[in-house]
């Protein structure tokens, strides 16, 4: 990311304090902005160009999206006031923008835990995540696939998220979309996730213990996501992030036989 970039994520805050009252439905709108800017390359184009004068940006983004809403069309134009080191950038941040307010929309649903569940259920089903991610596939069919599977056992906010990121992957492949789009909830609503893996289930005041434990040590509030994967043997792996704690038998066995080896 550019330096101008990183500037210019100020102001996602900046757009969304100005529409507190913003709710799912224009997080609905600004992701169908964030994928009509992206199918008019001179409209991308446009929105980023640093010679260009911020106002003028600002208007061609509320001519473009008149169809839209107020609130979706006032955040993306506010956006594009901003200097951009990549057009692709202010995509990312539109994006950032719809699932912060999806977020906020959500009514206190855990929306990071849903997504978090969903990568991994896609991790282990290589049908289901050719159907998502594949390149052949059609936007709409994946969009309408990941309805059939989490309607009625997800939250809104969920499905919208999902369905935008299902239809413009951009390059990503869909396990590291998902997982990144559950990184971003967790952050949106304030908090990291830890992925929590062992050979059975821990017992809830146990996992509490540990979260207590892990924000502590790190500093800042976390949301555990625990997986079961018997094949580990015994032990806790611990995911923040880049960090990795390993501490399951498994990994110890790995590491006796490269001594050995």
């Amino acid at each position: 990311m550019g330096s101008a970039t990183s500037q210019a994520r100020a102001g996602i805050d900046e757009a969304l304090v100005r529409q507190p009252q913003a709710g799912l439905h224009d997080a609905r709108d600004l992701f169908q902005a964030s994928r009509a800017i992206e199918r008019n390359p001179q409209v991308l184009s446009s929105l980023a160009d640093p010679v260009s004068p911020p106002d003028a940006r600002a208007a061609l983004a509320e001519r473009v999206l008149g169809e839209l809403g107020a609130p979706a069309r006032a955040i993306v134009a506010h956006l594009a006031r901003q200097r951009w080191s990549d057009a692709a950038d202010i995509l990312a941040a539109i994006d950032d923008a719809g699932i912060r307010i999806a977020v906020q929309g959500s009514g206190g649903a855990d929306v990071a835990g849903e997504i978090a569940s969903f990568a991994r259920i896609v991790a282990t089903d290589p049908q289901l995540e050719l159907a998502l991610g594949g390149v052949l596939g059609k936007a709409d069919d994946k969009a309408a696939l990941v309805q059939r599977l989490l309607g009625g056992r997800a939250s809104e906010a969920t499905l919208a998220i999902l369905d935008h990121l299902v239809r413009v992957p951009r390059g990503r492949r869909i396990g590291q979309l998902l997982r990144g789009a559950a990184t971003e909830v967790a952050a949106a609503a304030g908090r990291s996730i830890a992925t929590v893996t062992s050979a059975r289930e821990i017992p809830a005041p146990q996992l509490d213990r540990l979260r207590v434990g892990l924000e502590r040590q790190y500093g800042r509030t976390l949301q555990l996501q625990q997986v079961v994967d018997p094949t580990v043997i015994g032990g806790l792996r611990v995911s923040i992030g880049d960090d990795v704690i390993d501490g399951t038998v498994r990994s110890k066995f790995t590491d006796l036989r490269l001594k050995l080896g």
